[in-house]
C-alpha cells in the first residue's frame, strides 16, 4: 500500500498488479540488503529508499508514464513532441516528469549511501 499511495493518484490495481509490486519490492529489498546494509534488515530510512526505487522503476514504464505524468516526450513515426521541459533558466530544477523519476532514484541512492556509511565507519575516542 505504501508504494501505491506514494503517487497522485494512487497506483490503480488495473495498472500494476499486487504481485508485480510485491516482486519488485522483494527484489529491491534483496539488493538493498546485500549492497548497502551488509545483509541487515531493511528498516527505517531504507524502507523509504526501497519505495523510491520501486516507484522510479514502475513509473518509467511507457504505459504508466503517460497516465501518471512521468513521460517527458514521445515519438510517433516522424512526429515527436515534448510534454514537459525545463522551467528555470540555468538551474537544475525542471518540470520534466522524467527528471522527477531520476531525482527519486538519486535520492534513494543517497539515502542508502548515508545509511551504509553509518554501518561501515565508527569514530571512537581512545585513552579517555
Amino acid at each position: 500500500m505504501l508504494v501505491r499511495n506514494s503517487t497522485t493518484p494512487p497506483l490503480d490495481y488495473d495498472d500494476v498488479s499486487t504481485a508485480e509490486i510485491e516482486a519488485k519490492i522483494r527484489l529491491t529489498e534483496t539488493y538493498v540488503r546485500r549492497r548497502w546494509l551488509e545483509g541487515g534488515a531493511v528498516t527505517g530510512d531504507a524502507i523509504d529508499a526501497v519505495v523510491l526505487l520501486v516507484l522510479s522503476n514502475i513509473l518509467s514504464r511507457s504505459d504508466l508514464a503517460r497516465k501518471y505524468g512521468t513521460l517527458s516526450s514521445e515519438t510517433l513515426g516522424d512526429y515527436a513532441y515534448e510534454i514537459a521541459g525545463p522551467i528555470s533558466r540555468g538551474m537544475d530544477i525542471q518540470s520534466s516528469p522524467t527528471a522527477v523519476i531520476m531525482t527519486w532514484h538519486r535520492m534513494a541512492l543517497e539515502l542508502l549511501k548515508d545509511i551504509s556509511s553509518d554501518k561501515k565507519y565508527q569514530v571512537r575516542l581512545t585513552n579517555d
